[in-house]
């Protein structure tokens, strides 16, 4: 699900092309995920030349994949919610592109390898996600007793 305001370009194209993709960035392209956060693609229609960054027709939806981004979950439109308090893009997940370089033997993605950014909203910085700290679905088990 993507939260974003109704008159971005990106949400025009998405309700066009009933498709979407999600990337996730890393820490080499921050500067390049930084700027499609703050340049508009509704007065800025380079804005995508201007990043440095390429993309390709995904193979599954009818969208871009940055080819620089080490993660790609390519998302066919299922919903638009609109309500008052809230306007969110709901996709399914079709597909999920990755480097080789960050997919483990077992062929899943690895996240310790990825080096994402995480946005901290309240210091307006950039963070790296590192090491592995606990088990999902196993972590509180302790607390079920």
């Amino acid at each position: 699900m993507l939260c974003i305001d109704e008159d971005h370009k990106t949400t025009k194209n998405i309700r066009y092309s009933k498709a979407f993709t999600v990337s996730i960035a890393d820490v080499k392209n921050m500067e390049a995920a930084d700027f499609f956060g703050i340049a508009t693609g509704n007065r800025m229609p380079d804005k995508f030349e201007k990043s440095g960054c390429h993309a390709v027709k995904s193979e599954f939806v009818n969208a871009p994949v940055i080819t620089e981004f080490p993660v790609t979950m390519e998302c066919e439109l299922a919903e638009i919610v609109d309500t008052e308090n809230l306007h969110a893009v709901v996709g399914k997940i079709v597909n999920v592109s990755a480097d080789e370089e960050i997919v483990g033997e077992d062929g899943k993605v690895c996240p310790e390898k990825i080096n994402a950014l995480i946005f901290d909203q309240f210091r307006s910085g950039y963070y790296a996600v590192g090491e592995k700290v606990g088990q999902a679905w196993n972590a509180g088990k302790g607390l079920m007793k």
